[in-house]
Formats: structure tokens, sequence, C-alpha cells
């Protein structure tokens, strides 16, 4: 069955939940039937790991910023985070070349703004 995450809104707040269901439709009339909140969105969750996260020993970038665009004259700001020491400008600019898309066109330039540790 289906795994998906829901996101409710209502004035300033917004929570989100997680739910099993056999369809996007079940979800929202289920939400709509049950809370005055608003559905806004609901997405299928592709990939779950429930394992324990690795413990923080701050070695990493902690913040990378980055520009990229594509052949069509768009572009868009990425912002990553614990980026490992072992990822350089080169290997960065690779891998959203090879991996990441802009309006489903491959990114053809990458500006590295920042790396901050």
């Amino acid at each position: 069955m289906p795994k998906y995450r829901v996101q409710l809104k209502q004035g300033k707040r917004t929570i989100v939940e997680y739910i099993e269901s056999d369809s996007v439709n079940s979800v929202l009339s289920f939400y709509n039937s049950l809370t005055t909140m608003k559905v806004s969105q609901i997405l299928e969750v592709k990939y779950i790991d429930e394992s324990d996260p690795p413990v923080d020993d701050f070695s990493y970038f902690s913040v990378v910023k980055v520009i990229c665009s594509n052949d069509y004259r768009q572009s868009r700001q990425f912002i990553f985070h614990n980026v490992k020491l072992t990822v350089d400008e080169n290997k960065l600019s690779q891998l959203l070349k090879n991996h990441i898309q802009i309006n489903s066109h491959k990114i053809t330039s990458v500006v590295i703004n920042m790396f901050r540790r």
C-alpha cells in the first residue's frame, strides 16, 4: 500500500503527516471529511530509511550555495546542507550535471557561490 506525505494548512499553521492509503483521492477524501485544515499537498513517498542517523561529528561544509542554468536560459539556486568535505567544486558540478535538471532540461552551467564550514 502506498505511503503519502500530506501537508495541511490553516491560518499560519502548517502540519505534515504521513499516512498509508489506496490512492491520492482516498487520502484527500479522508482529510476533507476529518479536519477543518486544508490539504495543500499530497506526495507519494518513494523512499523511507528509518534507521538511526549518523552521529554528528561536524566534519562537513554546513552550507553550499550553487546557481545552475541550462541551455534554455533557465536558472535556479540550490542550497545544500552538510556536504562532505571530500566534495570539491568540480565534483559537485559534475554531480549536478549528471543527476539534477531544471524544468526537465539538463544542467549545463554551474556557479558555486559559497562553501561554508
